[in-house]
């Protein structure tokens, strides 16, 4: 007996370090103990080792699945693994359904365990297998409040591994609650108030109408509501309510049904005609979304999304961000005047060089969308480099036309032909040159169209563009076509040159908002070093103005020389003072209100039943800033935030954030501005006009 009791002891001192091994110490937080275990006590290399995040929740308390309902956030869990070794998604079991109110939400409760495979390749030589992981979470009861943990643990490698008894049961539950495929063919088709599902292929004596569906898919059907099943020939055919954010019918949807002895199973299908976004894509889209309630309901369809983006782009000429670029074009229309011919030329190779750029950027943001980047329109303008060298390009432009140069016709002409003169190359530049400042400003209609046309094929989105850029262009086309509009034109004569002079004026104003976006997406010192370069650079141009004038050849040279060392500090400086990342900046503007957004925060106030006005802005957006000054920082708006206490979330786009962009695409839009209402208690959320007004705003929050 005293040497089986002493085996047993050395046994557990033998074991004890590969047990404390399979698990992370547990972490506790806002009422959820959280920890990461292993189902194994060793890792086998060239075998499949399954972990999970522990989680053991306060009464009452309940955390979300991967579709977390009508609010809420899914759990996140990010792993760090050694090279080689490659983990899958959250296998994530069936939920359960949380009710408050008229808020519906699936997620756990109690204790439940969130499974995550990982493959360990067959040539994994360490001695351990370190893990880490960073998990993310919402827990809720009536109020929520999010969490986090870092959880680390390492286990030993080894040619053969036994279960671990201490989670075995935890692992069996989640195994057992996760959804099974099924044979069951899935169609849907969405009719004017709900989604009809057809089921096909189930057992005959399988009874859907008995079993309890939750949507995988979120944002399709009322979270709620349940299908109502009658048979048919071809098997079952039920219809659910769609949901108050419903926007399109994606191509694919999945849903998992619990019949009556607990068994999840999961049945994924859809429309064929449906669209190009998929049911993964979904998926992953932000929670609290609505339809773009202020502009389009119903889905659009190609024509009217290329009648919006033609109304976008006329209305785009009245924007104060192409209003410098207009300029440079008047001069040459305005020294055409005389010649019908050549203004039409003009206007034909302005509208080519309009749209050839739109079609450019176009196709550069779908190829980087197709590979993965969250990126909207506009998203040049949140790389500070670009934005320094639109201000030293319109910088040098508008000394040009203050006349302290002239390009000549060797190398340092060629910027200068490229947008001045009345040649076919200046027009297609300057169309070029209108598009690129255009992107922060989004006309009404604009939105829509642009939203759309991005969650089209290739071809469909580059039509749109096509038609946003013919908008943009029709005004100095009809000069062209039009003649009783040539012939008002004034004739050209010696008031020529102050006019031209006069125009460098908004290329300036133009040059100073850049330097102020610059600044906020570096730094103030990153200012000061983008106004020592156009300092510089206005030197080397001064100096390349007056060389002309230089007898000496020495100092010809000499000029030359300063110029060219000027001109690498103008250009070396913003570069060299502009990061290559910073962090998130908080949302910034003149109303001087709100907090910023974040996906957490905005569940959880519409979680407890708070009105909400998001903001979602940035600083290179002109009609954003427009909008903060004369509508949101107003008296009356802040007077009736204040009388609904409605909490005000300000989002900055600034510099790219991917959370932003899907955000902004729920609503079917791709840059900003965008302004969503969200009533109190879960109700219906809207969306505000584009161009704001403060007794607009003001109505909007009195009328929740």
């Amino acid at each position: 007996m005293t040497r089986s009791l002493a085996l047993l002891i050395q046994l557990t001192a033998l074991l004890a370090p590969a047990l404390a091994w399979a698990a992370s110490p547990p972490v506790q937080t806002d009422h959820l103990q959280s920890r990461l275990v292993a189902e194994s006590t060793a890792a086998v290399p060239g075998e499949t080792l399954t972990l999970g995040l522990l989680l053991e929740h306060d009464p009452h308390w309940h955390t979300y699945w991967r579709n977390p309902g009508d609010s809420g956030l899914p759990t996140e869990i990010k792993l760090s693994l050694p090279d080689g070794v490659v983990a899958a998604p959250i296998a994530w079991p069936h939920p359960q359904r949380f009710t408050l109110s008229d808020i519906v939400n699936f997620g756990y409760g109690d204790r439940r365990l969130l499974p995550i495979s990982i493959k360990v390749p067959a040539d994994y030589a360490a001695s351990t297998l370190p893990v880490r992981a960073s998990a993310n979470w919402l827990i809720c009861e009536v109020e929520c409040i999010p969490g986090k943990a870092e959880h680390a643990f390492e286990l030993p490698v080894a040619s053969n591994a036994a279960a671990d008894s201490r989670w075995a049961s935890d692992f069996a539950a989640a195994r057992a609650d996760q959804p099974r495929a099924t044979p069951a063919t899935l169609e849907v088709v969405e009719d004017a108030g709900a989604i009809t599902l057809t089921l096909a292929g189930l057992d005959g004596a399988t009874e859907p109408a008995q079993w309890q569906w939750f949507p995988e898919t979120p944002e399709i059907v009322a979270n709620g509501a349940q299908p109502q099943w009658q048979r048919t020939a071809e098997g079952w055919q039920g219809r659910w309510p769609k949901s108050e954010y419903f926007t399109a019918l994606p191509a694919q949807i999945a849903l998992v049904g619990v019949d009556g002895d607990g068994v999840a199973w999961r049945v994924a299908g859809g429309n064929s005609g449906a669209g190009t976004a998929t049911a993964a894509t979904a998926a992953a889209a932000p929670v609290g979304a609505a339809p773009e309630g202020g502009d389009a309901v119903e889905p659009l369809s190609l024509l009217p999304a290329l009648l919006l983006a033609f109304i976008g782009g006329l209305i785009l000429n009245l924007m104060p961000c192409v209003f410098p670029v207009l300029s440079i074009k008047a001069m040459g229309a305005l020294g055409s005047a005389d010649d019908r011919a050549e203004l039409r030329r003009h206007g034909l190779w302005y509208a080519l060089g309009i749209v050839a750029t739109f079609v450019l950027l176009a196709g550069v943001l779908i190829a980087l969308r197709a590979g993965g980047q969250q990126l909207g329109w506009g998203f040049q303008l949140q790389e500070p480099r670009f934005v320094a060298a639109v201000a030293l390009l319109l910088f040098a432009m508008a000394l040009s036309f203050s006349g302290v140069w002239e390009f000549g016709g060797r190398l340092m002409g060629a910027g200068q032909t490229l947008t001045e003169g009345q040649g076919a190359r200046a027009s297609f530049f300057t169309g070029a040159l209108a598009v690129v400042v255009a992107s922060p400003c989004t006309a009404p209609f604009m939105g829509t169209a642009l939203g759309w046309a991005l969650a089209q094929p290739a071809a469909a989105a580059l039509s749109v563009f096509v038609a946003l850029g013919l908008g943009l262009a029709a005004p100095m086309l009809l000069l062209g076509f039009v003649p009783a509009l040539a012939r008002a034109l004034p004739r050209s004569g010696p008031w020529l040159e102050g006019f031209r002079q006069f125009l460098a004026f908004p290329l300036y104003l133009t040059v100073v908002w850049l330097l102020w976006v610059y600044g906020e997406q570096t730094s103030p010192l990153g200012m000061a070093w983008l106004l020592a370069a156009l300092t510089a650079l206005a030197f080397a141009l001064w100096l390349l103005g007056r060389r002309p004038a230089m007898r000496s050849p020495t100092l010809r040279v000499g000029a030359a020389v300063v110029s060219a060392a000027a001109l690498v500090v103008a250009i070396g400086l913003p570069l060299a003072a502009a990061p290559a990342a910073v962090e998130p900046q908080q949302a910034r503007s003149a109303d001087g209100l709100g907090e910023p957004w974040s996906e957490q925060r905005l569940a959880e106030l519409r979680a407890a039943g708070k009105p909400v006005l998001v903001n979602m802005t940035a600083a290179w957006c002109i009609t954003c800033l427009a909008n903060e000054r004369t509508a949101l920082s107003t008296d009356a708006v802040r007077e009736a935030l204040a009388a609904r206490d409605v909490a005000y979330l300000k989002g900055d786009w600034t510099r790219n954030d991917e959370a932003i962009t899907r955000y902004l695409q729920r609503y079917g839009r791709n840059g900003v501005p965008l302004y969503v209402l969200y009533p109190a208690d879960g109700g219906a959320p809207r969306v505000l006009p584009q161009l704001l007004t403060a007794d607009g705003v003001a109505d909007a929050i009195r009328s929740m």
